[in-house]
């Protein structure tokens, strides 16, 4: 672990001028205030259970609901369940601190499914964490056990570009989502225009108060970063620890979306690519993979690659150049050699090899209903101005493959832009900066120098909007740093259970 130095000049300066360069100075004398959150319909406590045991959740997992309102603003009409877990600290722990929420992003990544893995060892050796909290894994609304989003998926499964190039294609995607929106509404009631993530912080805090009362402590993953940056701007007071790992911000405009985004998917595919051929535990190696790539794409460009585990169903059966692009960016989460699972380089190397060899199963667009929630709330958080018109679509879809021509623009970025094209849920949390205060308690903000989903400036930018913070920076591949079991899981760890942050500029290697 060093501090930043010479050796990253450009990083470096960029981040040390933003670390100089405060916002406007805090009157210290001033209360902090945090958003007072009508509880007087709420219960005052969560009463936790064994788990259903055909949930197949680890049996060290209690389960449990608590109702909330469907609109924050009219509390007293709608309400539904959110669901939660909670792995207990042992009763005879001396460490004890309290609750820690943890959220793995997405957006529409289910948090009981986090600390399932938790629960499972996906930390490794982490028995002070486990011993100082007891570790809550909530379900955003509409996510998983919270009353999941539903839609008519033969809707979902249309096969229709996001990257249209006609008006008529344009016109077909329009429609699709239009129909695709209503389906959800549909399905799943007036839940649909409220699951935006201002709402989603809101539940957190009921949760936070119905838990004890105690200064949060919460731990984001990805766009559990966005979260936990909303929440600490609604409630600023209510703070012990808050950690954002993988930094999302909420305030950039949409073209600066896409190439930010872009630059990140774009550098850690040139990362794999050396890695895919030369590294031995690669079934690329000696491959020129950066040829294969362009060639794959060439092909499928011309003729889609069949799928053959894939009947239309559960995942399309061939695959076209846009799946390609899409689908890789999610293989590059870990920079791990282990093929056995979706989300590591080993298996976006064997799927590379497969689709060569005439089988593109690996990378097909698949159908699962876990799909829809993280739509449903992009809808609700991000605008698509730019992609009004066919002309706009055309002009960023150019520009972005000029700059990456290995990636072309397709990110989540570029799919939330297109995919939110008629969508009848209207933006209920447009972008925004934020003026984050806190007070004393310093909140722990860490980024990576090669992650492909949230690229390194975003985090960068977000130190504009964040008063008393602490700056890490792995310097590596790979989306969020919690789970790789490294010195930076080490530095999380740590603030967590002490609420010491480390000294801000830190780098870490692994």
């Amino acid at each position: 672990m060093s501090r930043i130095s010479l050796s990253l000049p450009l990083i470096a300066s960029l981040i040390a001028s933003c670390l100089a360069a405060p916002l406007q100075q805090r009157n210290d004398t001033q209360e902090c205030i945090s958003t007072k959150l009508p509880t007087q319909h709420l219960a005052k406590s969560i009463d936790f259970t064994s788990c259903d045991a055909s949930l197949g959740l680890p049996e060290a997992l209690e389960c449990g609901t608590y109702t909330v309102p469907v609109d924050w603003d009219h509390p007293e009409g709608e309400q539904f369940d959110l669901g939660l877990v909670r792995l207990p600290a042992p009763a005879n722990s001396t460490s004890y601190i309290g609750p820690l929420f943890i959220n793995p992003g997405g957006p529409g990544g289910e948090a009981t499914g986090l600390v399932a893995a938790l629960a499972g060892g996906a930390l490794g050796d982490v028995e002070a964490l486990f011993n100082a909290f007891d570790i809550i894994g909530l379900d955003p609304r509409g996510v998983g056990s919270s009353n999941q989003i539903k839609c008519d998926m033969s809707i979902y499964a249309e096969n229709v570009s996001l990257f249209p190039t006609t008006q008529d294609e344009y016109d077909a995607l329009f429609d699709k989502n239009k129909r695709l929106g209503e389906s959800c509404r549909n399905l799943t009631g007036p839940l649909l225009e409220h699951v935006d993530t201002i709402s989603a912080a809101k539940d957190h805090e009921a949760i936070r108060i119905a838990l004890g009362d105690q200064p949060i402590n919460f731990q984001g993953e990805s766009y559990g970063s966005q979260l936990g940056a909303q929440y600490a701007a609604l409630f600023p007071c209510n703070i012990r620890t808050l950690g954002l790992d993988g930094i999302l911000q909420h305030s950039q405009g949409e073209a600066a979306n896409l190439f930010i985004e872009s630059s990140g998917y774009e550098l850690s595919f040139t990362h794999f690519f050396s890695w895919a051929s030369t590294n031995e535990s690669s079934p690329l190696q000696g491959t020129d993979v950066e040829g294969l790539w362009i060639e794959l794409l060439a092909n499928a460009s011309t003729s889609p690659i069949p799928a053959a585990s894939c009947n239309d169903t559960t995942c399309r059966s061939t695959v076209s150049a846009e799946d390609f692009l899409f689908n890789a960016q999610g293989n590059l989460i870990t920079p791990s050699p282990d093929a056995s699972a979706p989300g590591t380089w080993g298996y976006l190397a064997y799927a590379l090899q497969n689709a060569s060899l005439g089988d593109a199963s690996a990378l097909s667009t698949t159908f699962g209903a876990s799909n829809v929630p993280g739509l449903a709330i992009s809808c609700l958080d991000w605008t698509h101005e730019s992609s009004l018109t066919l002309e706009g679509v055309l002009a960023k879809k150019y520009l972005l493959e000029q700059h990456y021509p290995f990636t072309r623009g397709a990110s989540q970025s570029w799919t939330i832009q297109h995919a939110c094209l008629g969508w009848p849920a209207l933006v209920q949390n447009p972008p925004k900066k934020l003026d984050i205060d806190t007070g004393d308690a310093t909140i722990l903000m860490v980024v990576s120098d090669a992650d492909p989903s949230t690229a390194l400036p975003w985090g960068v930018g977000m130190l504009e909007e964040i008063r008393n913070k602490s700056f890490i920076m792995r310097k590596g591949e790979g989306h969020t740093s919690l789970v790789l079991g490294g010195e930076t899981t080490q530095v999380i760890g740590s603030y967590l259970i002490t609420g010491e942050a480390p000294e801000s500029g830190l780098i870490t290697t692994s």
